[in-house]
């Protein structure tokens, strides 16, 4: 073999070794490299949808970062609207005594498996405030009723009083801090896709 023929060998040998280093020099490219090899158009749609992510993710933990989701979680609120339920149970116990309409009792009854169901805030300020109107009616309903009744009547609805004033104090604890969500999902660029901070309303 003469040396011309062992260099051409020689090559020949090399060309698979360099052809497979290029081969893995391909696969080490980096995501963005392989973005940039990308027709334009297919890169540009590519890194926008990208963008809008990272703004939706952002926005979405800017907000769940303000918002005092932890506060319902705590369980001064779950007690409070179960004695509160409570107490307007014993409101209606005395006031079947007098005979009272039937639809009074039926929408005490409703707003009390309202609120046992609330889950929010919104859905408990709201059911609250029928449970508070359904209590009010029925006291207009036993006036002159006899004494004793009459007392223990008044001494359920003063705890039912007691607690939608501390129900109140924790709504009002809770509000000032979701006004922080409030005001920042006014501020988001992606807010039409997120549902508005919980609140109370009304208390």
């Amino acid at each position: 073999m003469t040396k011309g023929e062992c260099m051409v060998q020689t090559a020949q040998q090399e060309k698979p070794k360099a052809s497979g280093q290029l081969v893995q020099k391909e696969e080490k490219k980096t995501f963005f490299q392989k973005v940039y090899d990308l027709p334009q158009a297919a890169g540009i749609a590519l890194m926008a949808a990208l963008l809008v992510m990272a703004l939706f993710v952002g926005n979405f933990r800017a907000l769940k970062g303000a918002e005092p989701g932890a506060f319902l979680r705590q369980g001064s609120v779950k007690t409070i609207v179960e004695d509160r339920i409570a107490e307007a149970g014993n409101v209606l116990i005395v006031a079947k005594r007098e005979n009272v309409d039937a639809s009074l009792v039926t929408n005490l009854e409703t707003a009390q498996k309202a609120l046992s169901e609330s889950k929010t805030a919104k859905e408990i300020s709201a059911a609250n405030a029928l449970l508070t109107t359904a209590v009010s009616e029925l006291m207009e309903a036993t006036v002159g009723m006899d004494a004793e009744n009459q007392t223990m009547l008044m001494k359920a609805a003063d705890a039912f009083a007691e607690q939608g004033s501390f129900l109140r104090q924790e709504a009002k604890a809770f509000n000032k801090q979701a006004k922080k969500a409030k005001d920042l999902y006014e501020k988001l660029p992606t807010r039409a896709l997120f549902e508005q901070p919980d609140w109370y309303e009304g208390l």
